[in-house]
């Protein structure tokens, strides 16, 4: 997807022109495709910028002044409302933080485990009755530092929102796929296109899927082949 710091940089500029022009492109009818659309489009730039951040996980201390000039980014940002224009920057942030507990608990079992662990928090959560999935079609909320927003086109409106431990635990997979050497890129990929499902399940059915258990998913089953691998290595191998 995106490789080296000047890409990733031109995907986050991307990103913020994106965000910034999205309520005044063209409206799509019916609102379900302009959903669809628009989402597809937002969740395609976090990943990217995602995909971009996992390498920083080769370098740990690259970690600290991203996670600084990104949290005094948002922190202004947010305390200004403007809404989507500070989700490039919350990704960063939020990503940031996914990679650090990555490199942090370094154990190549806790790359499968944790996933699982989570997917099925979520699943629970979602068959108790709680919300799991993504927030789509609804008001824009400026300076909402929990989740994410992605415009829709031509409304005003928020296309979906992701919460912010989705994008952490996007992070988190990411750097755990390429500290592993497990299939990088296509676990990025699956992740996607667990969040594209999330997105397609509630615009079009109505139901709600738990976005980190189809993120789990992306991000394992690219990769069956190599987890009894990990299970037999050692930490810090």
């Amino acid at each position: 997807m995106v490789r080296g710091p000047a890409a990733l940089l031109a995907v986050v500029g991307a990103a913020l022109a994106y965000v910034l022009v999205a309520p005044e492109l063209p409206q799509l009818h019916p609102p379900e495709l302009s959903a669809l659309v628009a989402c597809a489009v937002g969740l395609t730039f976090v990943v990217a910028i995602v995909a971009g951040l996992a390498a920083v996980a080769d370098s740990p201390l690259a970690l600290v002044p991203a996670v600084a000039g990104a949290g005094l980014l948002v922190a202004t940002l947010d305390a200004n409302d403007v809404g989507a224009a500070a989700t490039p920057f919350e990704v960063v942030l939020l990503c940031c933080l996914g990679i650090a507990f990555a490199v942090v608990f370094d154990v190549p079992a806790l790359g499968v485990a944790l996933p699982l662990f989570l997917g099925a928090v979520d699943i629970a959560q979602a068959l108790g009755g709680g919300s799991a999935g993504l927030f789509t079609l609804s008001t824009s909320k400026p300076g909402d530092v929990l989740t994410l927003e992605l415009p829709d086109w031509g409304t005003g409106l928020a296309a979906a929102r992701l919460s912010a431990p989705d994008v952490v635990f996007l992070g988190a997979f990411a750097a755990y796929a390429r500290r592993l050497g497990l299939r990088e890129r296509a676990a990025e990929i699956g992740m996607l296109v667990g969040l594209l499902m999330a997105v397609a399940s509630e615009v079009l059915l109505d139901i709600e899927l738990p976005t980190i258990a189809l993120m789990a998913v992306g991000y394992l089953a690219p990769n069956v082949d190599r987890v009894g691998a990990l299970f037999a290595r050692p930490a810090g191998e």
